[in-house]
C-alpha cells in the first residue's frame, strides 16, 4: 500500500500547496488512526483526484515498484530474445499490452508481465524450459492452466498463455455470445472441481479442446480461420478473434526496447477492455502475492543481481 500511495502522491503534487499539505496531513492521520473505512473514503477522494488528469499522464512508479518492473524488464527482454533465437512467436499480452499502448512500458501500478503464444510454440516452450530457463541458474517455472517463469527470491514473474487456431468459418455475433455463455458456464465447473483434477494434464486438455468447444475445433495456420484463448484459463474474458487480429505480428515500443504485439493491438484492447484510454475502477496490486512481497519481503538485493547479470545480454532493441 505504501508504494502505491507513494505512486498517487505523486500525482497529488501537482495539485496546489495548501490543498496537498491539507489532504496528505488527513490522509496520515487516517491511516494512524486506523480507522479503514475512514481511510477507504480518503482513499477514494484521492483517486478522484488523480482521476482529473489523463491516465497516459500518471508518471511511472517509483522506489521498490519501480525496481521490481526494471527487473520485469530484462526479463522480459530476455523471454522474447530466447523466443527469438527459438523460432517462437510470441505477443505482448493483457495489461503488458495497455502498458505498451497507452504508457510505451509498464502501467505505473502493474506488478507482473503477460504475454501469449499459439500452441504449437507454447507447447515447444515448455520442452525447452529447462534449458532455456534453467533451475540451477536461479529461474522458476510453474505450469497451471498457462505457464508462469520468474527468479528466485523475487517476485518477478511473466505469464505466458497458450492461444489455438480453430477451424471452420467465424461464426455470427449472437452465435459468439451463445459460446461465450457455454464457456462462461463451464470456467464456473471448472472453479468448482479445480482442488479435485489437474487442470494442466494434457488429457484433460485434449478433451477440453475436443468436446467442450463446440464449433471452435482446433486448427492448423494453414486454415487461417480464428484463434482462441485456452478454456482451462477460467479468470479472463473468453477469446475468438480472427486470424488477422494478431498475425502478422506487429511490434511497439516497451520501457526502450521493441517486443511483438497483435498486429491490431487496439482493437484487441477494445474487445477486452473497453475504453482502454481509461481509469479501471480501482488502482491496485493485481496480486496479493507481490504486495506481500512488496510489503514485507526485503527482495531488492536479489533483483539488483538479476539485472546485473541478465541486463548484460539486452542486446539493442528490437522484438
Amino acid at each position: 500500500m505504501e508504494k502505491l500511495y507513494h505512486i498517487k502522491y505523486m500525482v497529488l503534487c501537482k495539485l496546489p500547496y495548501r490543498v496537498r499539505k491539507t489532504f496528505n496531513w488527513f490522509a496520515d492521520w487516517t491511516r494512524k488512526q486506523k480507522d479503514m473505512n475512514l481511510y477507504a473514503k480518503v482513499e477514494d477522494i484521492r483517486n478522484l483526484l488523480i482521476y482529473n488528469h489523463p491516465v497516459s499522464q500518471v508518471p511511472p512508479a517509483t522506489g521498490k515498484l519501480r525496481l521490481l518492473q526494471d527487473g520485469n524488464t530484462v526479463l522480459l527482454a530476455l523471454f522474447a530474445r530466447k523466443c527469438r533465437e527459438n523460432g517462437l512467436r510470441y505477443w505482448l499480452d493483457y495489461g503488458t499490452l495497455l502498458g505498451a499502448v497507452r504508457h510505451r512500458g509498464f502501467i505505473p501500478w502493474d506488478d507482473d508481465l503477460d504475454a501469449s503464444m499459439m500452441r504449437p510454440e507454447y507447447d515447444r516452450l515448455l520442452e525447452l524450459l529447462p534449458t532455456l530457463f534453467p533451475r540451477e541458474e536461479g529461474f522458476t517455472w510453474k505450469r497451471h492452466a498457462f505457464l508462469q517463469i520468474g527468479y528466485e527470491g523475487t517476485p518477478l514473474n511473466i505469464d505466458v498463455y497458450p492461444y489455438h487456431f480453430y477451424s471452420g468459418p467465424l461464426v455470427d455475433a449472437e452465435q459468439h455470445d451463445s459460446l461465450d455463455r457455454r464457456l462462461s458456464a463451464f470456467k464456473k465447473d471448472v472453479v468448482l472441481v479445480k482442488d479435485r483434477i489437474n487442470l494442466t494434464d494434457e488429457e484433460v486438455q485434449r478433451k477440453i479442446r475436443r468436446e467442450i468447444l463446440e464449433g471452435r475445433e482446433p486448427g492448423e495456420e494453414k486454415d487461417r480461420p480464428g484463434i482462441f484463448l485456452s478454456p482451462a484459463i477460467t479468470f479472463t474474458k473468453n477469446t475468438h478473434l480472427s486470424y488477422e487480429t494478431f498475425f502478422p505480428l506487429g511490434t511497439m515500443d516497451f520501457e526502450g526496447l521493441k517486443f511483438s504485439v497483435p498486429n491490431h493491438a487496439r482493437q484487441y484492447l477494445q474487445f477486452f477492455y473497453g475504453d482502454y484510454l481509461s481509469y479501471p475502477d480501482r488502482i491496485q496490486f493485481k496480486h496479493p502475492s507481490v504486495k506481500h512481497m512488496m510489503e514485507h519481503v526485503p527482495f531488492e538485493t536479489a533483483v539488483n543481481r538479476f539485472i546485473d547479470v541478465y541486463g548484460k545480454q539486452i542486446e539493442t532493441p528490437h522484438s
